[in-house]
Parts: C-alpha cells; structure tokens; sequence
C-alpha cells in the first residue's frame, strides 16, 4: 500500500501517504475483514469513502455508513461484500473523516 484517499459523501477527498498517516487506518479496515462479510452490495447513502492505492492501481474501495461497511476489491467485476458494524468498529476512521468537510445534506 502507498496511499489511502479518504472522503464524505460528495466532498473533496484527502490523500493520506506514508504509513505513518494511514497504517492505523488500514489496521482497522483489517479488523474488519476477521468479521462475518456478507455477499453482495447494501444500499447506502450519504457515504463516506475510504480507497486504499498501491502506486496508482486501486486495491480496495470501502463506502462506510455508521451502521455498515461495504467493500468492492479493486476492479469493477469482483465481487462486492457487506457489512454491518458497531460504532466502535471504526473509531480511526470516523476520527479522519470528521476532521474532512461534512457532506451537504447528509448527516
């Protein structure tokens, strides 16, 4: 991994390189995955996106609600998992994303 771009829904993104910016990032979108993932994609609004880069290749998409997770790997084609959370799950990230312009009309 080289970067992690970070955004809420319909807002400028961040991009986070150096591990030393986005490992605990990555650390616990990794907890998540020790979790039982469903197939398929949930319906979301009002997002936040997390997208984890090796050089310029994609390799994993996470679009993050507080209640849920869901993850497309890299390409489009591969499948897609869903996951429901608790708010502690994600601490770090809801962390970055707050110091990130809120979305307009989301909450």
């Amino acid at each position: 991994m080289s970067s992690v771009r970070i955004a809420n829904y319909g807002s400028p993104s961040v991009l986070l390189e150096g591990r030393d910016k986005f490992g605990a990032i990555v650390s616990e979108l990794n907890a998540l995955r020790k979790k039982p993932w469903r197939g398929g994609d949930t319906r979301q609004e009002c997002y936040s996106t997390v997208v984890v880069y090796s050089g310029k290749k994609t390799l994993a998409t996470f679009r993050i609600r507080p209640d849920s997770v869901v993850e497309r790997e890299g390409a489009r084609g591969v499948p897609v998992y869903s996951l429901a959370i608790e708010p502690g799950d994600i601490q770090l990230v809801t962390r970055q994303l707050a110091d990130i312009v809120p979305a307009k009309g989301c909450e």
